[in-house]
């Protein structure tokens, strides 16, 4: 493993061998699993709607936000074999509460930054932008990335620097989403 000076701290350049053909099914595998989450939160007779009607439901718009961020929380940890101690979502800025940017931000706990998780996490934004496209949803039809993911480490988190300082936020805390409390699962 090589490691590199990067702005902050040591950033290691492990390899990343994941193919893009694997992301898009990766993406579509979190979607479809997410989906199906969203949607058994919704009373019995909406459940069959179509997807595109649902689009309008607010409820379970903020249901397959939720979903989609814990499946592909733990589907990083999954992919990284431990390197990722925790995952957390946040917010960009401060919005009234039920409303969506229509991103998806991702702050993830790790030991040591790392290149490899970097750039996993482009791959990924880009298959997942190109499956919520397909959706053919009015909310993603513009957009050039849904996806954003950042590292911080304990030390950072500690001394309230870098990404750890929004441990300290007062409106807008990171939300822990993996691993569940009492979960030992990473997948």
């Amino acid at each position: 493993m090589n490691y590199v000076k990067y702005g902050r701290s040591n950033v290691s350049t492990e390899n990343n061998a994941t193919a893009p053909k694997d992301f898009d099914q990766i993406a579509n595998e979190l979607c479809e699993q997410a989906l199906s989450d969203a949607k058994t939160q919704l009373h019995p007779l909406l459940r069959h709607i179509e997807l595109k009607r649902l689009e309008k439901r607010s409820e379970f718009f903020q249901a397959f936000r939720l979903a989609l961020e814990r499946r592909i929380a733990g589907k990083l940890a999954a992919m990284q074999g431990g390197r990722i101690q925790a995952v957390y979502r946040f917010e960009e800025t401060r919005r009234r509460p039920g409303s969506w940017d229509d991103s998806i931000h991702l702050l993830l706990k790790v030991s040591r930054v790392s290149n490899t998780i970097q750039a996993m996490s482009k791959d990924l934004d880009d298959s997942l932008l190109k499956r919520l496209q397909q959706l053919g949803w009015s909310h993603f039809e513009e957009w050039q990335s849904v996806l954003e993911i950042q590292q911080v480490t304990p030390k950072e988190i500690r001394r309230g620097i870098s990404y750890g300082a929004m441990f300290c936020a007062v409106y807008s805390k990171p939300i822990k989403v993996w691993p569940k409390k009492g979960s030992h699962e990473v997948g």
